[in-house]
């Protein structure tokens, strides 16, 4: 039986507690420019952003809380309240992922990793131009952009992601992020676990390069498997110890929710317009919710 992940259920922390555990968010800074120093740093734009999708606020919101509540901005680091703009074009050339990699890996080769790869539709404005018709898990058409999220579902170290619009299928996105991450070594291939719309040889091929074992669901709609790694998959699937460990995809699926739900994915990705800006409120809630889940996955 596997044991529930910690960071499964993101709990209600006290908000002290909350404000505790932003604090201790640190990145790596970069070089300084010649000039006159930055008054705000990356930590600080990245401490903002990782307490206002924790609070549920928008940036707005946010500005406006901590030039209300001089103690939120004591207890976040800051020295002072940055403006919209500088918030703005900050947040273009933030090192967001550096919050996604785990920072200790002990006895991580002797360690089989289970990895989840999924998309998901974000619903965007009417009026946003660059976003397209698309359909979800149900077959229903939803107007805006698309979610592909590679995920450690033991740690939340996201490996990989990418924002596109909706219509893109997600066989070939998820290819490209398989393709782009760093190969994983073990004493045995970790696995990656998918749904049957990343059933294709192509992909299995470029994940045992990268030392993973997939696992998908089949794709009836193409017909019998004539690769061999596709064949070798299907056998897999009907093979009890590989069926239950295909059954730990629904944890991406709990994962999509909580982005979703209680940390405001679609909420956030309403308020703007453009692939950019959807980009960004995307990282933002992502880098989050994986900072946190790390935290409690140490913790647990």
């Amino acid at each position: 039986m596997t044991t529930p992940n910690p960071f499964l259920t993101l709990p209600e922390l006290p908000e002290w507690q909350l404000r505790t555990l932003v604090r201790s968010l640190q990145v790596p800074e970069p070089n300084p420019k010649p000039g006159r120093p930055r008054t705000y740093t990356d930590t600080h734009l990245l401490r903002l952003h990782v307490y206002r999708v924790l609070m549920g606020w928008s940036v707005e919101r946010m500005l406006r809380e901590l030039r209300r509540d001089p103690s939120l901005r004591r207890a976040l680091g800051l020295p002072g309240v940055p403006g919209r703009a500088t918030v703005s074009e900050r947040s273009k050339h933030l090192p967001w992922r550096a919050l996604w990699q785990r920072r200790e890996r002990e006895e991580e080769g002797a360690k089989r990793r289970v990895l989840g790869l999924d998309a998901t539709p974000l619903p965007a404005q009417a009026t946003d131009p660059e976003a397209r018709w698309g359909k979800d898990s149900r077959g229903q058409w939803v107007y805006g952009y698309k979610l592909h999220l590679l995920l450690d579902l033991d740690t939340g170290e996201v490996l990989a992601l990418s924002v596109t619009p909706a219509h893109r299928h997600d066989g070939p996105v998820g290819l490209a992020l398989v393709r782009g991450m760093a190969p994983l070594e073990g004493e045995k291939p970790s696995l990656l676990l998918a749904d049957s719309a990343y059933d294709a040889e192509v992909l299995f091929e470029a994940a045992e390069g990268k030392g993973l074992l997939l696992l998908s669901g089949h794709n009836r709609r193409r017909g019998k498997p004539r690769g061999k790694r596709r064949k070798s998959n299907l056998r897999r699937l009907q093979r009890g110890a590989y069926r239950g460990l295909y059954r730990r995809r629904w944890e991406l699926e709990t994962v999509v929710g909580l982005l979703k739900g209680p940390l405001g994915l679609e909420a956030c990705v309403g308020r703007v317009r453009g692939l950019e800006a959807v980009i960004r409120q995307v990282m933002a809630v992502v880098t989050a919710f994986s900072f946190v889940a790390q935290a409690l996955a140490r913790a647990a």
